[in-house]
């Protein structure tokens, strides 16, 4: 029975090759950049983005990630100058991230790449095909977080 077994028509499958692929994109360019840190860093970076000051246990639960994980991940950031801690007023025993000028002026580059990898990869894909698998992937993300437990 087992040989009958297709991965290709496994979500969980599909969904974490292409991300693999992408991130295969994405390393060489960051490292042509002088960027000598783990794709999986602009996952702290987006987040940032989209609202910045926020907590290393949020980056955690977001990326679903342990709290070695992000910890390593910042330091990298950190080292590059992308990001800075700073002690939470309202809980002194916390630390808030923020992005750096550099941080923010990193995501123009990021854009600038997505949409240049979009254009090339994703060509034979309507505008509308890849909003519609963006929506979908969008939401599934939405209602899995919340329920998957993190180590953080």
């Amino acid at each position: 029975m087992l040989a009958d077994f297709n991965p290709y028509h496994h979500f969980g499958f599909l969904t974490h090759r292409v991300a693999r692929l992408m991130d295969q994109f994405m390393e060489p360019m960051l490292k042509s950049k002088g960027y000598h840190f783990p794709v999986s860093c602009i996952g702290i970076l987006a987040d940032l983005w989209s609202g910045d000051g926020i907590t290393q246990k949020e980056l955690g639960t977001s990326m679903v990630k342990t709290k070695s994980s992000v910890n390593k991940m910042l330091e990298a950031l950190e080292n590059h100058g992308l990001v800075t801690k700073k002690v939470d007023p309202d809980d002194k025993r916390n630390k808030l991230i923020f992005l750096t000028a550099k941080g923010h002026e990193f995501r123009e580059l990021l854009e600038k790449q997505s949409l240049f990898y979009q254009s090339k990869y994703l060509q034979e894909h309507s505008d509308e095909e890849i909003n519609i698998a963006k929506s979908v992937l969008k939401s599934i993300y939405l209602n899995l977080k919340d329920k998957v437990k993190t180590a953080y």
